[in-house]
Protein backbone atom coordinates (compact mmCIF):
# COMPACT_ATOMS: atom_id res chain seq x y z
CA UNK A 1 0.00 0.00 0.00
CA UNK A 2 2.77 2.07 1.16
CA UNK A 3 4.54 1.54 -2.32
CA UNK A 4 1.17 2.34 -4.56
CA UNK A 5 0.38 5.74 -2.53
CA UNK A 6 3.92 6.67 -3.38
CA UNK A 7 3.45 5.64 -7.13
CA UNK A 8 0.18 7.40 -7.05
CA UNK A 9 1.12 10.81 -5.72
CA UNK A 10 4.59 10.47 -8.21
CA UNK A 11 2.18 10.22 -11.01
CA UNK A 12 -0.44 12.76 -10.47
CA UNK A 13 2.63 15.35 -9.06
CA UNK A 14 4.11 14.97 -12.98
CA UNK A 15 0.43 15.36 -14.62
CA UNK A 16 0.37 18.58 -12.33
CA UNK A 17 3.64 19.96 -13.60
CA UNK A 18 3.09 18.94 -16.96
CA UNK A 19 -0.30 20.60 -16.96
CA UNK A 20 1.02 23.53 -15.30
CA UNK A 21 3.43 24.27 -18.27
CA UNK A 22 0.98 23.37 -21.06
CA UNK A 23 -2.80 23.62 -19.77
CA UNK A 24 -4.05 22.80 -23.11
CA UNK A 25 -2.72 19.22 -22.99
CA UNK A 26 -4.26 16.05 -22.61
CA UNK A 27 -2.88 12.88 -20.87
CA UNK A 28 -4.11 9.73 -21.06
CA UNK A 29 -3.11 5.75 -21.09
CA UNK A 30 -4.10 4.14 -24.93
CA UNK A 31 -3.39 0.05 -23.59
CA UNK A 32 -4.71 -1.67 -20.15
CA UNK A 33 -6.69 -4.78 -19.71
CA UNK A 34 -10.04 -5.10 -17.47
CA UNK A 35 -11.03 -8.98 -16.23
CA UNK A 36 -13.09 -8.95 -18.98
CA UNK A 37 -9.97 -10.73 -20.63
CA UNK A 38 -6.87 -11.07 -18.97
CA UNK A 39 -6.73 -8.67 -16.51
CA UNK A 40 -7.55 -8.78 -12.77
CA UNK A 41 -9.36 -5.71 -12.26
CA UNK A 42 -13.29 -3.88 -13.15
CA UNK A 43 -12.98 -0.90 -15.71
CA UNK A 44 -14.50 0.48 -12.71
CA UNK A 45 -11.44 -0.10 -10.60
CA UNK A 46 -9.36 1.01 -13.51
CA UNK A 47 -11.53 4.40 -14.25
CA UNK A 48 -10.97 5.39 -11.09
CA UNK A 49 -7.43 4.96 -10.52
CA UNK A 50 -6.94 6.85 -14.10
CA UNK A 51 -9.17 9.82 -12.45
CA UNK A 52 -7.52 9.91 -9.07
CA UNK A 53 -4.07 10.24 -11.19
CA UNK A 54 -5.42 13.00 -12.94
CA UNK A 55 -6.06 11.43 -16.62
CA UNK A 56 -7.76 12.75 -19.29
CA UNK A 57 -8.58 9.96 -21.10
CA UNK A 58 -8.10 6.31 -20.76
CA UNK A 59 -8.61 3.26 -23.25
CA UNK A 60 -9.45 -0.01 -21.88
CA UNK A 61 -8.84 -2.52 -24.23
CA UNK A 62 -9.64 -6.03 -24.16
CA UNK A 63 -8.05 -9.20 -26.45
CA UNK A 64 -9.68 -11.15 -29.04
CA UNK A 65 -7.31 -13.96 -29.65
CA UNK A 66 -8.41 -17.03 -31.70
CA UNK A 67 -9.87 -20.02 -29.48
CA UNK A 68 -9.24 -17.77 -26.45
CA UNK A 69 -11.04 -14.76 -26.31
CA UNK A 70 -13.97 -14.02 -27.79
CA UNK A 71 -15.94 -10.56 -29.20
CA UNK A 72 -18.21 -11.03 -26.72
CA UNK A 73 -15.97 -10.57 -23.77
CA UNK A 74 -14.97 -6.94 -25.34
CA UNK A 75 -18.46 -6.16 -26.44
CA UNK A 76 -19.14 -6.77 -22.14
CA UNK A 77 -16.28 -4.29 -21.45
CA UNK A 78 -17.21 -1.51 -24.07
CA UNK A 79 -21.19 -1.37 -22.34
CA UNK A 80 -19.67 -2.00 -18.92
CA UNK A 81 -17.00 1.13 -19.62
CA UNK A 82 -20.03 3.14 -20.74
CA UNK A 83 -22.52 2.50 -17.32
CA UNK A 84 -19.41 3.15 -14.93
CA UNK A 85 -18.98 6.59 -16.78
CA UNK A 86 -23.06 7.19 -16.94
CA UNK A 87 -23.44 6.33 -13.46
CA UNK A 88 -20.06 7.72 -12.02
CA UNK A 89 -20.22 8.18 -8.31
CA UNK A 90 -17.40 10.17 -7.37
CA UNK A 91 -18.08 13.54 -7.10
CA UNK A 92 -14.79 14.91 -6.57
CA UNK A 93 -13.00 13.39 -9.88
CA UNK A 94 -13.54 14.06 -12.99
CA UNK A 95 -14.22 10.48 -15.00
CA UNK A 96 -11.56 9.86 -18.04
CA UNK A 97 -12.81 10.08 -21.59
CA UNK A 98 -13.35 6.42 -22.95
CA UNK A 99 -13.51 5.15 -26.42
CA UNK A 100 -14.78 1.55 -27.63
CA UNK A 101 -11.37 -0.28 -28.40
CA UNK A 102 -10.39 -4.16 -29.20
CA UNK A 103 -7.12 -5.65 -29.11
CA UNK A 104 -7.27 -7.92 -32.21
CA UNK A 105 -4.68 -10.79 -32.50
CA UNK A 106 -3.47 -11.03 -36.08
CA UNK A 107 -1.49 -13.53 -38.12
CA UNK A 108 1.51 -11.19 -37.53
CA UNK A 109 0.82 -9.97 -34.33
CA UNK A 110 -1.38 -7.83 -31.97
CA UNK A 111 -3.54 -4.78 -33.83
CA UNK A 112 -5.57 -2.22 -31.27
CA UNK A 113 -8.55 -0.70 -33.18
CA UNK A 114 -10.34 2.51 -31.31
CA UNK A 115 -13.59 3.33 -32.15
CA UNK A 116 -15.13 7.21 -32.62
CA UNK A 117 -17.44 7.56 -29.17
CA UNK A 118 -20.61 6.78 -31.10
CA UNK A 119 -19.42 3.03 -31.03
CA UNK A 120 -20.80 2.92 -27.60
CA UNK A 121 -24.38 3.02 -29.18
CA UNK A 122 -25.88 -0.35 -29.44
CA UNK A 123 -26.08 -0.11 -33.36
CA UNK A 124 -22.49 0.48 -33.93
CA UNK A 125 -21.95 -1.98 -30.71
CA UNK A 126 -23.94 -4.95 -32.81
CA UNK A 127 -21.56 -3.88 -36.17
CA UNK A 128 -18.18 -4.28 -33.70
CA UNK A 129 -19.45 -7.65 -33.04
CA UNK A 130 -20.21 -8.48 -36.64
CA UNK A 131 -17.24 -7.59 -38.63
CA UNK A 132 -15.01 -8.96 -35.47
CA UNK A 133 -16.70 -12.17 -34.64
CA UNK A 134 -14.87 -13.75 -37.14
CA UNK A 135 -11.51 -13.50 -35.58
CA UNK A 136 -12.43 -15.56 -32.81
CA UNK A 137 -12.16 -18.65 -35.12
CA UNK A 138 -8.63 -17.67 -37.20
CA UNK A 139 -5.86 -15.22 -37.26
CA UNK A 140 -6.66 -12.90 -39.99
CA UNK A 141 -3.86 -11.35 -41.86
CA UNK A 142 -3.17 -7.37 -40.26
CA UNK A 143 -3.70 -5.61 -43.28
CA UNK A 144 -7.15 -7.09 -43.47
CA UNK A 145 -8.25 -6.17 -40.14
CA UNK A 146 -6.54 -2.34 -41.04
CA UNK A 147 -8.64 -1.75 -43.31
CA UNK A 148 -11.64 -2.97 -41.97
CA UNK A 149 -11.09 -0.71 -38.41
CA UNK A 150 -10.15 1.90 -41.24
CA UNK A 151 -13.88 1.33 -42.71
CA UNK A 152 -15.87 1.42 -39.52
CA UNK A 153 -14.13 5.11 -39.03
CA UNK A 154 -11.32 4.02 -36.37
CA UNK A 155 -8.09 4.24 -36.17
CA UNK A 156 -5.35 1.31 -35.49
CA UNK A 157 -2.54 0.87 -33.79
CA UNK A 158 0.51 -1.54 -33.67
CA UNK A 159 0.95 -2.61 -30.03
CA UNK A 160 4.20 -3.60 -28.86
CA UNK A 161 6.08 -3.94 -31.99
CA UNK A 162 8.95 -6.23 -31.99
CA UNK A 163 7.78 -8.04 -28.63
CA UNK A 164 8.40 -11.85 -29.65
CA UNK A 165 6.04 -14.41 -27.95
CA UNK A 166 5.89 -18.33 -28.98
CA UNK A 167 2.70 -16.72 -30.95
CA UNK A 168 2.06 -13.66 -33.33
CA UNK A 169 2.65 -11.14 -30.82
CA UNK A 170 4.49 -7.72 -31.82
CA UNK A 171 4.27 -7.00 -34.99
CA UNK A 172 7.79 -6.25 -37.08
CA UNK A 173 8.91 -2.48 -37.67
CA UNK A 174 10.17 -3.93 -40.97
CA UNK A 175 7.18 -5.15 -41.28
CA UNK A 176 5.20 -1.81 -40.92
CA UNK A 177 7.11 -0.15 -43.09
CA UNK A 178 7.35 -2.88 -45.76
CA UNK A 179 3.20 -3.61 -45.55
CA UNK A 180 0.97 -1.62 -43.55
CA UNK A 181 2.43 2.36 -44.84
CA UNK A 182 -0.80 3.90 -45.23
CA UNK A 183 -2.99 1.33 -43.13
CA UNK A 184 -2.24 1.78 -39.46
CA UNK A 185 -2.48 5.06 -37.61
CA UNK A 186 0.20 4.59 -34.87
CA UNK A 187 2.35 2.70 -32.80
CA UNK A 188 3.70 2.18 -29.56
CA UNK A 189 6.88 3.91 -28.72
CA UNK A 190 6.83 3.64 -25.21
CA UNK A 191 5.37 0.33 -23.27
CA UNK A 192 6.27 0.31 -19.50
CA UNK A 193 4.53 -3.58 -19.54
CA UNK A 194 6.73 -4.07 -22.14
CA UNK A 195 10.02 -2.17 -20.94
CA UNK A 196 11.01 -0.54 -23.61
CA UNK A 197 11.22 3.53 -25.11
CA UNK A 198 11.52 3.26 -29.06
CA UNK A 199 11.01 5.81 -31.59
CA UNK A 200 9.17 3.61 -34.03
CA UNK A 201 7.18 6.50 -34.96
CA UNK A 202 10.03 8.08 -36.63
CA UNK A 203 11.20 4.92 -38.05
CA UNK A 204 7.86 3.93 -39.65
CA UNK A 205 5.87 7.33 -39.86
CA UNK A 206 2.98 7.24 -38.03
CA UNK A 207 1.89 8.90 -35.05
CA UNK A 208 3.56 8.03 -31.56
CA UNK A 209 1.84 6.15 -29.05
CA UNK A 210 2.90 5.71 -24.64
CA UNK A 211 0.44 3.47 -22.98
CA UNK A 212 1.18 0.69 -19.79
CA UNK A 213 -0.16 -2.66 -20.95
CA UNK A 214 -1.21 -2.62 -17.89
CA UNK A 215 -3.21 -5.77 -16.35
CA UNK A 216 -2.87 -5.47 -12.76
CA UNK A 217 -3.76 -1.99 -12.04
CA UNK A 218 -0.78 -1.10 -11.23
CA UNK A 219 0.90 0.69 -14.10
CA UNK A 220 -1.36 3.37 -15.42
CA UNK A 221 -0.34 6.63 -15.61
CA UNK A 222 3.67 5.75 -16.24
CA UNK A 223 3.49 5.86 -19.93
CA UNK A 224 1.13 7.70 -21.58
CA UNK A 225 0.17 9.63 -24.44
CA UNK A 226 -0.19 13.26 -24.58
CA UNK A 227 -1.71 15.85 -27.31
CA UNK A 228 -2.58 19.21 -27.59
CA UNK A 229 -6.41 19.80 -27.71
CA UNK A 230 -6.29 23.44 -28.55
CA UNK A 231 -7.99 22.99 -31.46
CA UNK A 232 -10.36 20.77 -30.41
CA UNK A 233 -8.94 18.15 -31.47
CA UNK A 234 -10.27 14.69 -29.52
CA UNK A 235 -7.84 11.27 -29.59
CA UNK A 236 -8.65 10.16 -32.72
CA UNK A 237 -8.29 13.68 -34.57
CA UNK A 238 -4.88 13.79 -33.04
CA UNK A 239 -3.58 10.51 -34.02
CA UNK A 240 -5.29 10.98 -37.66
CA UNK A 241 -3.38 14.04 -37.67
CA UNK A 242 -0.10 12.06 -35.99
CA UNK A 243 0.09 15.06 -33.56
CA UNK A 244 0.37 12.43 -30.18
CA UNK A 245 3.58 11.97 -28.68
CA UNK A 246 4.60 9.30 -26.17
CA UNK A 247 5.92 10.79 -22.42
CA UNK A 248 7.11 8.82 -19.42
CA UNK A 249 5.77 10.15 -16.22
CA UNK A 250 8.12 8.01 -14.36
CA UNK A 251 10.72 5.19 -14.09
CA UNK A 252 10.10 3.41 -10.73
CA UNK A 253 8.75 0.41 -12.34
CA UNK A 254 11.52 -0.16 -14.95
CA UNK A 255 13.85 -2.38 -12.99
CA UNK A 256 10.56 -4.62 -13.15
CA UNK A 257 10.01 -4.62 -16.90
CA UNK A 258 12.34 -5.00 -19.56
CA UNK A 259 12.05 -7.25 -22.39
CA UNK A 260 13.94 -10.18 -20.51
CA UNK A 261 12.03 -9.53 -17.71
CA UNK A 262 7.93 -9.16 -17.38
CA UNK A 263 6.72 -9.62 -14.26
CA UNK A 264 3.39 -9.21 -15.20
CA UNK A 265 2.20 -7.96 -18.24
CA UNK A 266 1.03 -10.35 -20.82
Amino acid sequence: IICNNYLNKTIRKKIIEIKKQNPNLSLGDLHCHSYFSDGSYSVNDLMLRAASLGLDFLVIIEHLTPQKYNSDCCLESIIAQQNAFDKWIDKDLKPPDIYPAVEIGTREGHLIAVFPEEYFKPKYLQEIKQNFKHFYYYEAQVETVAKLIHKMHGISIVAHPNIVRSYPFGISSDYVKKRLTGLVDAIEDMSTGHGYHKDYSKETGLASIGASDDHLNILIGTSLTQFDRSDKKNLIQAIRSKTTKAVQITDLLSPLFTPTKLFFSV
